[in-house]
């Protein structure tokens, strides 16, 4: 059986184009369904599996996950089952009928302009003030080496200017925790003004988003400091802890959820949260939605319209400020 889930992985990975978290979320859960009819059913082979069988397993999860968990869990059991056909090891597919549930799409949690400058320019100030060390005046400097070298043992200063250009980068440029953490130097254009990364997204997929001009002074300073430290980052990786290792997407949420505790002004924050923030403010300030999709890595436009949903309030406020009807 380990051998079929070994060949269906690769399956969604090279023709589907599933990014790795989905491939180890579809695995998982078609080895979790393989250990329900082991344990609960009298079903010896795939052969044997029937339509029954997987609305028992289904019958027995529903009511511990949510509707989002159970429509992913559908859609994993029913793509092996599919795989399995279409190599010949099965005649039929059991899980043919078997329809997905209709899940209510939210809309994202995202802080305005204003909460999200607030938490730009006073994190840094707070976290330090938590950690008991002093302010670091003119931070960001125009370069990134002086003042960092001048800060009493820099090692000290080494996770609240990480953090503070983690927020940054998923902020100010959109990205996702999956491809902030493997953003290398290399992958950096920094110039006067600000610059550009190159990331690699859903799908091997690589885009290029821009970088302001106080994201590429950080980026400076970051490195200054690991120079100050003598860290020498092992493949290059830009966000490091300091075993010069990149981080985990665990240990992301952890610091941008901390991040929340830290300023006291934001609830249900996360790093996505972030990234709809970056979308729907340039979408609030008069950018197009083609230019969004590119700068988000989105391969269908369909996608980047739900940030529309979140901006009815502001093309409310247009309208009644500007529309002779509004009464205003």
């Amino acid at each position: 059986m380990e051998d079929f889930l070994k060949d269906f992985a690769k399956h969604i990975k090279l023709e589907k184009n599933h990014s790795y978290n989905t491939v180890l979320a579809y695995v998982s859960d078609v080895r979790a369904f393989i250990l329900y009819l082991e344990e609960e059913t009298s079903v010896n082979s795939m052969e044997d599996v029937t339509e029954f069988e997987i609305k028992g397993y289904l019958s027995k999860i529903y009511e511990s996950v949510k509707k989002t968990s159970l429509a992913r869990k559908i859609e994993s059991i029913k793509s092996f089952f599919n795989f399995l056909e279409k190599k010949h090891i099965l005649k039929q597919n059991p899980a043919f009928l078997i329809d997905l549930p209709k899940v209510e799409k939210k809309l994202p949690f995202f802080l305005t302009a204003k909460e999200a400058d607030f938490l730009l320019n006073n994190y840094l100030g707070l976290k330090l003030k938590k950690d008991k060390l002093d302010g670091i005046k003119g931070y960001p400097p125009e370069s990134g080496d002086s003042i960092l070298l001048a800060i009493p043992e820099p090692l000290r200063y080494f996770e609240a200017l990480r953090n503070d250009l983690i927020l940054e980068l998923l902020y100010g440029s959109g990205l996702r925790v999956s491809e902030l953490i493997f953003v290398k130097k290399t992958d950096l254009e920094l110039e006067k003004g600000g610059g550009y990364v190159r990331v690699l997204g859903k799908g091997s997929k690589q885009r290029i988003v821009p970088l302001t001009e106080i994201t590429a002074k950080k980026i400076k300073a970051w490195s200054g400091c690991l120079s100050a430290i003598g860290l020498i980052p092992k493949d290059g990786y830009i966000i490091i802890n300091k075993k010069g290792l990149h981080l985990t997407r665990r240990t992301v949420h952890r610091i941008v959820k901390e991040s929340m505790l830290i300023t006291g002004q934001f609830k249900n924050i996360s790093p996505h949260s972030l990234r709809h923030s970056f979308a729907t403010n340039l979408l609030d300030n008069g950018a197009d939605l083609r230019s969004i999709q590119d700068m988000l890595g989105h391969s269908n436009l369909a996608t980047t319209e739900k940030y529309t949903h979140l901006s009815i309030k502001k093309l409310i406020d247009v309208y009644n400020k500007a529309h002779p009807l509004s009464g205003k």
